[in-house]
């Protein structure tokens, strides 16, 4: 099983797509988890939807802190969010 996790720190760049692809591309992963993406529910489902994964979950940032979303394929493991607790800060 391969997982890549990037702390990729801003979504919204514009080069972020193509990167993404690339490394899909490139290692073929089972699972990718994008942390920090700093962006609102609209922006990461843009992108996710991108992504040639067909299941998903995520947790969007706030106030431009933190963001996760996890991305699988269930044909080739079987994977499921058993909990998800908002992301709070300490600010």
């Amino acid at each position: 099983m391969k997982i890549v996790s990037w702390n990729v720190q801003g979504f919204k760049k514009p080069q972020v797509l193509q990167e993404l692809l690339f490394l899909v591309c490139t290692h073929k992963p089972d699972i990718i988890c994008i942390l920090q993406t700093m962006v609102d529910e609209k922006h990461l489902m843009e992108i996710i939807l991108k992504i040639d994964f067909d299941s998903f979950d995520y947790a969007t940032s706030i106030n431009h802190l933190g963001g996760i979303a996890i991305l699988w394929n269930n044909g080739k493991i079987h994977a499921s969010v058993l909990q998800k607790e908002p992301w709070l800060s300490m600010y």
